[in-house]
């Protein structure tokens, strides 16, 4: 439940805050892919805490925004419906093709973090997502702006990630300073 509302009040931010900016400073392709897509960190750090049964609240969440953000471009059709599976399941999958070559992301005992690797599973899944759903999304841009677009996911995402990472760590940091005071 908590990865499912963390998507959602991401993705509100998103829509709310960072869409319209981004709309102001770059002006294309923004209802198709954002520059920093704050929604895809709790699709990685879900399935880093969780494991392959982050699907289960990343389907339904992404299924939602997908809908609430989906341009009127008229009847639905079967990309409506992969997209934001994909967009779902790009990080249990990334996270489990590292765990297949022998890189194990998931959380240990120990507690301690390799944040390089969390973010290069990020950064794993990002390809994955930006690769399929640009796939998908043909016809919904122009085709001489495929390679913008697939640019522009991967670095959304992963900046998405990273801008939450950070936030997190300081939110860990002061909490850390007030807990010992």
């Amino acid at each position: 439940m908590l990865i499912f509302l963390a998507y959602l009040g991401l993705a509100a931010f998103q829509i709310l805050i960072i869409m319209p900016i981004e709309t102001v400073m770059v002006e294309r392709n923004v209802a198709v892919v954002s520059l920093l897509y704050l929604p895809h960190a709790v699709r990685v750090l879900g399935a880093w805490m969780v494991g392959p049964k982050s699907i289960l609240a990343l389907i339904p969440a992404s299924i939602c925004v997908y809908f609430v953000t989906r341009p009127e471009t008229g009847s639905l059709t079967q990309a409506d419906f992969i997209i934001p599976m994909v967009g779902a399941l790009c990080a249990p999958v990334a996270f489990e093709l590292m765990r297949f070559v022998r890189i194990d992301v998931y959380p240990r005992l120990t507690g301690v973090i390799s944040w390089r690797t969390l973010v290069f599973a990020g950064l794993l899944s990002s390809i994955i997502n930006s690769f399929f759903s640009t796939l998908f999304l043909e016809g919904r841009f122009p085709i001489e702006d495929t390679f913008n677009v697939l640019t522009r996911f991967i670095i959304g995402d992963v900046m998405g990630l990273v801008v939450v990472l950070f936030v997190l760590v300081g939110l860990l940091k002061v909490f850390r300073r007030f807990a010992s005071v």
